[in-house]
């Protein structure tokens, strides 16, 4: 059974055409969400509820906050925040390096949720071993000696 070029480049094309709308599906609604969080400050609430965390992972209270928009939001905007607050309050070296080892972790968990469902899988089993597995590996990190020199 011989199929041609043409059967080949159509299926790729609607093959490309139907992922694509499928992730805008998600990722549009999902970046409205993010800019009306990030509008009615819910994530800097979050983080002054959440400084408890910040303290077992061994950051300090001004890591929390741009942790979660990483979290929450991914690299691009975590690593922007990141750069953003320095400017105002500036994290130790410590702190940088703690909280790029839980965004290397884990990062977008909404994003990249929706998407591994778009793909099937049981987002919250999903959800729940990548935010664990940050905190254990943070957690650890924290007790290193190299991270426990850091400190300024």
């Amino acid at each position: 059974m011989s199929v041609t070029m043409d059967v080949i480049i159509n299926e790729m094309i609607t093959g490309a055409i139907t992922t694509t709308i499928n992730l805008l599906r998600v990722l549009i609604p999902l970046m409205i969400i993010i800019e009306i969080l990030m509008v009615y400050k819910i994530i800097e609430r979050l983080a002054i509820k959440l400084e408890g965390f910040g303290k077992i992972m061994g950051m300090s209270k001004n890591a929390v906050f741009p942790l979660l928009v990483a979290v929450f939001m991914g690299v691009t905007y975590g690593a922007g925040t990141i750069m953003e607050i320095n400017k105002k309050t500036p994290l130790s070296k410590k702190d940088m390096a703690l909280v790029a080892v839980f965004m290397y972790l884990c990062h977008g968990i909404i994003e990249t949720g929706f998407l591994f469902y778009v793909a099937g899988a049981n987002v919250l089993v999903v959800t729940i071993g990548r935010l664990a597995f940050a905190l254990v590996a943070t957690m650890i990190a924290a007790r290193l000696p190299y991270f426990k020199n850091m400190e300024n």
